[in-house]
Parts: structure tokens; sequence; C-alpha cells
């Protein structure tokens, strides 16, 4: 089995208009939201093994945060490939993922993550920022996986009503 998460960057600066859109930082939202999100996850399954990211600061900055902050210890690795809008080309980066892998984080942009996970199954019409979705897929290769197969396992983002701040239910 393959588990994929897909995690939207956290929120982002708008403040500076000069700042090209590949070098807006996190906002003081998005980087209080990363360390609640890495809370729900370690309290989950299984977390990553590697963290693919999107070469846009933003991203890499919540990719390197969740990195640091999960329990399993991942790997992380910078793919300009990521900084897309297309769930197309995310898919393309998949396929190209290592086998050895079965647990693959991608740290992208919407609409891409959010399409991709539509294709996967996900029914909601946005991932917010900071927002992780994990699907299963009963396959032993990366290239196998294919639109519409995925389970989804964990979907959760920091602004979701909880229904016991101390359950530790996060599915």
């Amino acid at each position: 089995m393959k588990l994929l998460f897909l995690v939207r960057h956290g929120k982002s600066q708008w403040g500076d208009p000069t700042l090209d859109d590949h070098e807006r930082p996190l906002n003081n939202r998005g980087l209080k939201n990363i360390p609640k999100m890495i809370h729900r996850l370690n309290g989950w399954q299984q977390g990553p093994q590697l963290i693919v990211t999107s070469s846009a600061l933003r991203a890499a900055q919540t990719a390197y945060l969740f990195a640091q902050g999960l329990e399993c210890a991942p790997k992380l690795e910078s793919n300009p490939k990521v900084y897309t809008e297309s769930a197309f080309e995310l898919m393309d980066i998949i396929h190209e993922s290592s086998d050895v892998v079965d647990r693959l984080m991608l740290v992208g942009h919407n609409p891409a993550i959010t399409m991709l996970a539509q294709m996967f199954g996900f029914k909601g019409d946005n991932i917010p920022t900071c927002g992780v979705a994990v699907f299963g897929f009963e396959v032993d290769c990366w290239q196998a996986i294919a639109e519409e197969q995925g389970t989804l396992f964990y979907y959760d983002y920091p602004k979701r009503p909880r229904p016991d701040s101390t359950s530790k239910d996060i599915g």
C-alpha cells in the first residue's frame, strides 16, 4: 500500500507587493497553524517517509517545519515542478517517485493540491491553507496510481471544528 499526503502550504504574507509570488513567506497565522497540524498528524497512524515540496518560499517553510516536527523524521526534498497550478503535473511527480518510499508527502499550492485530491475522490471544494489530506492506494508502485482509486484516510485543517479539544481522534 502507498500513502500519499497532500499538504497545502501555510497562510502566506501578501503585504509586500514588490515580492515575486515565489518569494512570499508564511505569515504569523501560517507559522502558528503548522505546529497545530503537526501535533494532530503525529497523533495519526503513520507519517511520511519523504516530503517533496515546492521551491516557493512559503511551501518550503511549511515543508521544513513539518519535517522538523513530525515524529517519523521524514527526509525533505525540494522540487521546482511542485510549484504548479496543474494537478496533472503533480501526478507526474508522484508517478516518478521511488517505490522504496511507501509514504510520500507533497507540499504545494492551490488549485493543484485541491484538484489532485478531487481526482482521488475528495468531495470538498477546497483544501484550506495548511490542510492535510491522506490517501491510501492498494498498489505496490507509484506509477500504478490512477485517478479516483484512492481512499481518503485522513483530512484535517487548522480551523476544522474539533468534537472534543482533548480528543486524539483526528481521522
